[in-house]
């Protein structure tokens, strides 16, 4: 099992171990989805036992069943490099493969060439396709309009995914600048929402991902509680009737959420255990690095 380039990859990232529904990392930074019966989901981003900072972890990770997409040009170097090495399906989505070729300039090393590059290849430059000139990489053009970059890969991709046995997917993804990309990345996270693949939205200062109806439990690292680290849970689509928190500074009980009405934005923690119990799909959004609160 391995990962895919938007950005797609089954991302890993870091905790003290404290869920005992989760297998034990000694030395993994990791965000690992577990999925327990009645629809209980047990998320725990894991601090190594052995680690203080959450960044450091990063060089530790080892992923193998990750697929990841088009890369973000501000995500720390070494991670970036990580998670692309230990991916085991690579994809550059249209311009996001000429930021990687720029990536791969810029630090100056030889990295894993992606299996596919897709896309309606409006994007990327003639000096990157001739620079990913490979007979190991597969060009797929996808021209559907009615569609982004981003969805059309992802459905390109899930045959790959299903052939090896990957459930959780990471998008390398900026959030500056562009609404509308923003939207449309939420936008895909609901149209291919499913029991069977998770995809998390990975920018370079936060995690998103959306969580189904049902029970959650998000194990957060240490150092995000102690710094009081932003998060927030919003109701992108669809009106959330009954939403009950525990472990966040501003609590929710059997509250609802709707645009128009109140969501929970620039909440932060109580605890390092958050608990989200929802009876519709929300999207939940979590600074990463701890020196960048905000």
């Amino acid at each position: 099992m391995r990962c895919a380039t938007l950005s797609i990859l089954h991302f890993q990232i870091t905790a003290k171990l404290a869920a005992k529904f989760l297998r034990q990392y000694s030395d993994l930074f990791c965000a690992k989805l577990h999925v327990k019966l009645y629809r209980e989901k047990y998320i725990q981003l894991l601090m190594c036992a052995n680690g203080e900072n959450l960044l450091s972890n990063f060089d530790r990770c080892k992923l193998n069943d990750t697929c990841l997409w088009s890369p973000s040009e501000l995500l720390p170097t070494d991670i970036a490099k990580n998670i692309w090495q230990n991916a085991k399906i690579r994809c550059l989505v249209d311009g996001g493969a000429n930021c990687w070729k720029e990536f791969i300039h810029k630090s100056n090393e030889s990295l894993n060439l992606p299996e596919y590059i897709t896309g309606d290849f409006d994007s990327i430059t003639q000096e990157t396709r001739k620079y990913f000139n490979s007979p190991d990489i597969k060009y797929q053009h996808t021209p559907d309009q009615n569609e982004t970059d981003f969805t059309k890969a992802v459905r390109f991709l899930q045959p790959q995914l299903e052939a090896n046995d990957i459930h959780k997917v990471i998008v390398f993804q900026e959030t500056t600048g562009r609404l509308d990309h923003i939207m449309a990345n939420i936008n895909t996270l609901h149209k291919l929402q499913s029991d069977i693949l998770s995809i998390y939205l990975l920018s370079s200062s936060s995690l998103s991902w959306l969580l189904l109806p049902g029970k959650h439990i998000i194990i957060v690292p240490k150092e995000l509680v102690d710094c009081q680290h932003w998060c927030a849970l919003i109701p992108v689509g669809s009106k959330a009737d009954k939403v009950t928190t525990r472990g966040l500074k501003w609590n929710l009980t059997q509250s609802p959420l709707e645009f128009g009405f109140m969501v929970s934005t620039s909440n932060t923690y109580a605890s390092k255990e958050v608990y989200v119990d929802t009876d519709s799909s929300l999207i939940w959004s979590m600074g990463l690095w701890a020196e960048d609160k905000l």
